[in-house]
């Protein structure tokens, strides 16, 4: 058997329930050795040499020799494979029952149970992957709109890993420059200037900020958007929940109050991942269960990444309208004019908006009229004017914002250090630190907690 180092791992890698198909994959160096033990071919011959990227017919039988089912077994022999280790995948009748039976039989030959992410970590230590692209694995999987399908299938093709590995060498060169010209300040070396140096890094500085640019749609195509619609009570906030999903989710009626707690539902619109949550009516009550509604919608409100404020444009506005305007007025907003098809009772003109706000958008939620100028504006707030482009190299996650985040400010500080005059041994430090943020975007450098931390929000088995 193998070292305790490097066991031995296996888990069911398809999800819990009854399917067509079940999978148990094992990977370690004696993968290939167990399957032989529990894997039966129907003639009876030994499986003496498994084949690399070959699928076997035959049947899983346990300790005792009786038959768990009959399998296809598949062996990924090392390097190619998923781990760049032995690999090797039992496919099954898609039964909890016998895919934890064989799972069973597996665990009973001295392989330890996979924990969550664990293929992927050893994909990622074998070097087989850095560490966004085995980010972009779980990215894949949990991908919920072909736009975030899109967006971590071209993580995982390496778009970003390229653009972060071009920074880098960039600033190689620049570090190596300026540790020389301070390791050798007398000998004759054709080494480059402060402002050639400069325009290198200027360049540097100039992909970064283009990526830091993209760090709001990147979010959006990987997370969604969380859209909270507000108002007083009987504006029409439930009717225009039941529009955008298209059906009826929420009750609706003329009676104040209908809505007390906050109703929530998951759509796809134009490709971006929608969270709505309709809430309760926002407006001063001495009702208990409406207090309640009220101070929940309010924490919707904190919380939301965009509201829509709809009010009524066939009655007057009320203390309670002027004081949900006040109430939103630092967060990012649509504010609609509902019920348009009703004679109108007061002019969006004569409400004071700041100047870069946008107007009121004029709907009915009943007839759906202005409804597609609706979603378009919710769209356009969330990624952008920019249509989101196929190829186009996204941050999508926080930890990639925040170091390349730092590594722009450590780029600016240098340049800016050299135009200053100031000594190169203080510019080098900034370039190092720099090169020290990619890496560690790139896991080329990065602590043990954050592998944990990354890889554990995987499933088992992948």
């Amino acid at each position: 058997m193998e070292s305790a180092a490097t066991p031995t791992i296996a888990a069911i890698s398809t999800p819990p329930g009854m399917g067509g198909i079940g999978v148990v994959r094992l990977s370690g160096a004696d993968a290939v050795t167990v399957a032989q033990r529990l894997f039966v071919r129907p003639s009876g011959l030994p499986l003496q040499y498994l084949e690399s990227h070959r699928v076997y017919y035959g049947y899983v039988v346990d300790a005792c020799g009786e038959r768990i089912d009959e399998a296809l077994l598949c062996v990924m022999r090392q390097p190619r494979s998923y781990t760049r280790e032995d690999v090797v995948e039992i496919s099954c009748h898609g039964s909890m029952v016998i895919t934890q039976r064989i799972l069973d039989a597996v665990l009973a030959q001295g392989v330890q149970v996979a924990q969550p992410g664990e293929f992927t970590k050893r994909a990622f230590l074998n070097g087989r992957l850095d560490l966004p692209q085995a980010e972009a694995v779980i990215d894949l999987i949990n991908a919920r709109t072909l736009a975030s399908q899109r967006a971590a299938r071209q993580q995982l093709d390496g778009a970003l890993s390229r653009c972060l590995h071009e920074v880098r060498e960039c600033l190689l060169q620049v570090s190596v420059y300026l540790e020389a010209g301070i390791d050798f300040p007398e000998e004759e070396l054709d080494l480059p200037s402060s402002r050639e140096l400069v325009d290198r890094l200027t360049a540097v500085e100039t992909t970064l900020l283009q990526l830091l640019s993209t760090y709001a749609r990147g979010r959006v195509r990987r997370e969604g958007l969380a859209l909270a619609i507000v108002g007083r009570p009987n504006v029409g906030k439930s009717s225009l929940l039941n529009a955008l999903l298209g059906h009826d989710r929420a009750i609706v009626s003329p009676q104040p109050g209908t809505t007390r707690d906050t109703i929530e539902a998951v759509f796809e619109l134009r490709g971006i991942l929608l969270r709505i949550i309709d809430t309760a009516g926002i407006h001063a009550t001495t009702d208990v269960l409406e207090q309640e509604g009220v101070r929940r919608a309010r924490a919707v409100v904190e919380r939301a990444d965009l509201l829509i404020v709809v009010f009524d444009g066939s009655i007057p506005l009320t203390s309670d309208d002027h004081t949900l305007l006040a109430l939103t007025a630092s967060r990012p907003r649509l504010l609609v004019r509902n019920k348009c098809d009703l004679p109108g009772c007061w002019r969006p003109s004569e409400v004071k908006l700041p100047p870069q706000e946008i107007p009121f958008l004029a709907l009915s939620a009943q007839r759906g009229d202005g409804l597609v100028t609706l979603e378009q504006t919710i769209v356009q707030q969330a990624v952008g004017e920019e249509p989101l482009q196929q190829e186009e190299v996204l941050l999508t996650r926080s930890r990639h914002q925040q170091g390349v985040a730092a590594a722009l400010h450590r780029v600016q500080t240098a340049a800016a250090g050299l135009r200053q005059g100031i000594p190169w041994e203080f510019v080098a430090c900034d370039v190092t630190d720099a090169l020290q943020q990619v890496a560690e975007i790139l896991g080329e450098d990065c602590s043990g907690e954050v592998l944990e931390r990354i890889f554990s929000s995987f499933c088992i088995g992948k």
